[in-house]
């Protein structure tokens, strides 16, 4: 249940994150050091989620092989 409890939170962290560079680059523009920064933030919550999507697979597709 935490790991669910987890993927949603970050799920809205990514959202919140996103809005915020969308936002900084409408204001800064795309290459400001700002835009760039909450980019790599973006990446590094998406990679988590990516992370969790792959062992959700993981152990979905070992529960089934027994």
């Amino acid at each position: 249940m935490e790991m669910i409890y987890n993927k949603f939170k970050l799920l809205s962290q990514i959202q919140v994150k996103k809005r915020e560079m969308y936002r900084k680059a409408k204001q800064y523009g795309l290459t400001d050091a700002r835009v760039v920064a909450c980019s790599q933030e973006l990446d590094t919550l998406l990679n988590t989620y990516q992370k969790i999507q792959f062992k959700r697979v993981q152990l979905h597709s070992t529960l089934h092989q027994k």
